[in-house]
């Protein structure tokens, strides 16, 4: 994968301040980390947008104006606004290269299990990231695990069936469940109980209602 860099400038406005910044189409940045001190920058929202969504969570490069050396840094915590999605503040976490650390990680399923493609079932993911501990650098954007290997209703994948590169550890249970198959009539049932739930509930409904119309009508009187 091509290294995904992020081109920012220092900044000195904070607080309120930034919306000025926003309407220019940038957007505030912190970059922080266990061995720096917090540092305030400024980048194009457009850019660093296309950046962090390519990078899924990989390590990326922040090359600062006026600094020698690009920073190794992971997006940590991300601000959007609410109607367009556009983000209004990214926190960036600086690493050490050379230091493992802790990152969560999407599964990804691939393949289909033969029930599913027959329609006798559905497929059931219950888990969607593991936590894993790694080098920076060994960071993945995401885990595949081959979902044809469900052959029967009572099979089912877990952690376990995990299969990662030498140095990445699984910090999740190895037990905990990932997919299963649902067979079809148990899902059709499920939609039957709340059609009934439903139903109990319209009649209660109605009582009340009349009970407004006929409160109505003695005013009226």
């Amino acid at each position: 994968m091509d290294q995904i860099v992020i081109t920012a400038q220092p900044r000195s406005v904070t607080g309120k301040k930034v919306k000025m910044l926003r309407r220019e189409g940038l957007i505030p940045l912190i970059v922080y980390g266990r061995k720096t001190e917090p540092v305030n920058v400024k980048a194009v929202e457009f850019d660093t947008q296309r950046a962090i969504s390519k990078a899924g969570g990989q390590l990326m490069s922040l090359e600062i104006e006026g600094e020698d050396a690009p920073r190794a840094v992971l997006a940590r915590d991300i601000q959007r606004d609410v109607i367009s999605g556009a983000y209004i503040h990214v926190d960036l976490y600086e690493v050490d290269v050379t230091e493992r650390l802790q990152v969560e990680v999407s599964v990804v399923l691939v393949g289909e299990a033969p029930l599913a493609t027959t329609g006798e079932a559905v497929m059931l993911q219950v888990l969607n990231s593991v936590q894993i501990e790694c080098l920076p650098t060994e960071i993945m954007q995401s885990i595949e695990l081959d979902a044809s290997k469900l052959v029967e209703f009572s099979d089912a994948l877990y952690v376990s069936d995990l299969s990662l590169p030498e140095g990445i550890d699984i910090l999740t249970p190895a037990d905990e469940m990932i997919a299963r198959l649902q067979a079809v009539e148990e899902e059709e049932e499920e939609e039957e109980e709340e059609v009934l739930f439903g139903e109990e509930e319209s009649p209660e409904v109605e009582v009340i209602q009349r009970g407004k119309e006929e409160g109505e009508e003695e005013v009226e009187e």
